[in-house]
């Protein structure tokens, strides 16, 4: 069993340095593709917030007036406020 065991560290130890520079790579890898995703959120959330300035922009400058015929609702809330004075008074 002994002899295992220093067999075995043998081996590891002569490997060392390939395992070192693989963990090595690996972890660059692994960091480069970690700053290629955020840096892709990034774009994306920057063109995302860009595009809504713009549309905010281009709808203020292409502000839509609404008229609306409101001669009818006067006429009724004329009508409510005479028929309430003309209650008002026979009190």
């Amino acid at each position: 069993m002994s002899q295992e065991k220093v067999d075995r560290y043998k081996k590891e130890k002569a490997n060392r340095q390939k395992m070192m520079r693989r963990e090595k790579l690996m972890f660059r890898l692994e960091c480069a593709a970690t700053v290629l995703v955020l840096g892709g959120l990034i774009t994306w959330f920057s063109m995302a917030v860009y595009s809504n300035v713009q549309a905010q922009k281009e709808s203020e400058r292409e502000a839509v007036t609404t008229t609306m015929n409101v001669t009818g609702l006067q006429n009724y809330l004329s009508e409510i406020n005479a028929s309430l004075e003309d209650a008002a008074e026979e009190e």
